[in-house]
């Protein structure tokens, strides 16, 4: 991967913290929303330090990207694995307690709430290798969970306290332990917070 993508993947990121921002009504201008982000926003720095882990992994750096990675957990609380693929715009607003792990494949502009996990579903070798795939534009609530070898659809969210261990459509919602789905409410509930 060369610089110039990693510089982009960031700028995408850091895109999302700018609509954050205008969204919740904050007196906005992009070097504030700079500074607040790169001084004090922990889910800003979770987000840049996977970019960084993810790149030097790309590069053929493991060793320096395991570092980085270990880095992310002691200063954020975040552990995002360095081989997980993460697409352009990711905005996670608290990082404690996230686990992103390493076979973990999530699209463009996910937004990611504190304690939620992308984790496989046992120990057993033939699952420890299964994580789950999510598609674009979608939201995890706190503290929920994503398990194993499932396929999470565009568009989709994923309610506080849930446990989804099934195929999600393109624009469902989970909700409740294990989760149950609810076709297209996703896509309403999304479509309802930017209006």
């Amino acid at each position: 991967m060369k610089f110039a993508e990693l510089i982009r993947l960031i700028k995408s990121d850091f895109s999302r913290f700018e609509q954050s921002f205008r969204q919740r009504g904050h007196p906005y201008s992009k070097g504030r929303v700079l500074i607040e982000s790169i001084l004090f926003k922990a889910g800003f720095h979770s987000v840049l330090l996977y970019r960084i882990s993810h790149w030097l992994y790309r590069n053929r750096h493991n060793y320096a990207a395991w570092f980085i990675t270990r880095l992310n957990i002691t200063l954020t609380g975040a552990e995002i694995e360095f081989n997980a693929q993460i697409g352009p715009g990711l905005f996670i607003a608290h990082p404690v307690g996230i686990v992103i792990g390493r076979g973990t494949t999530i699209g463009s502009h996910a937004t990611i709430f504190q304690g939620v996990s992308f984790i496989v579903k046992s120990w057993h070798p033939d699952s420890i290798k299964k994580f789950p795939r999510v598609g674009d534009n979608c939201f995890f609530f706190a503290n929920s969970t994503i398990i194993g070898d499932i396929s999470i659809g565009n568009q989709c969210v994923a309610a506080a306290h849930t446990v989804v261990n099934k195929d999600m459509p393109d624009g469902s919602m989970a909700l409740g332990v294990p989760a149950v789905i609810y076709p297209q409410r996703g896509q309403r509930e999304i479509e309802s917070w930017f209006k």
